[in-house]
């Protein structure tokens, strides 16, 4: 094998070596997002039990905007209702989370804020006049995705 062989047999074994360590960190950083994901998001029934002392206050959000300017002359049967895809105390996690819910192709996922006694940031994927539709969403996102995900009905300030 000559030295110019040599030379770019080398560069070649380099060059692989380092996108397998990339591949190999890129899967780590992965498991290690979900499970940070998994330890710092409310879990659906700790979300509910505080739910009733939170009130969904961001009026600007567009999944609030589709709930409430599609159709005005119709009425809502019982709903409105978002369906939420994580519920978190931070709204650094809650990014972190959306970013990871827009890979799936949730184009419209958006945080949404809501206030209580303390503050929770949650993913929203999806807005809903009736329960059927929403607990349609929450059942694909479970089945296909792996995501938690539950109904949160919006409730009129008082």
């Amino acid at each position: 094998m000559t030295s110019r062989n040599r030379t770019i047999f080398v560069l070649i074994a380099v060059v692989v070596g380092f996108f397998a360590a990339s591949s190999f960190i890129y899967q780590a950083m992965e498991q290690l997002q979900t499970w940070n994901d998994e330890h710092h998001q409310f879990s659906e029934s700790e979300a509910l039990a505080m739910e009733p002392q939170f009130s969904f206050t961001d009026s600007t959000s567009g999944l609030f905007r589709t709930l409430f300017t599609n159709d005005p002359g119709q009425p809502v049967i019982d709903g409105p209702y978002l369906v939420l895809a994580g519920s978190f105390a931070t709204k650094s996690r809650a990014k972190q989370h959306l970013h990871r819910i827009k890979k799936y192709g949730f184009r419209d996922a958006e945080i949404l804020f809501f206030k209580g006694k303390n503050e929770i940031y949650a993913v929203g994927v999806g807005a809903h006049r009736g329960m059927q539709e929403a607990a349609r969403q929450v059942k694909l996102l479970a089945s296909q995705y792996q995501l938690e995900a539950y109904v949160h009905k919006i409730r009129q300030r008082s």
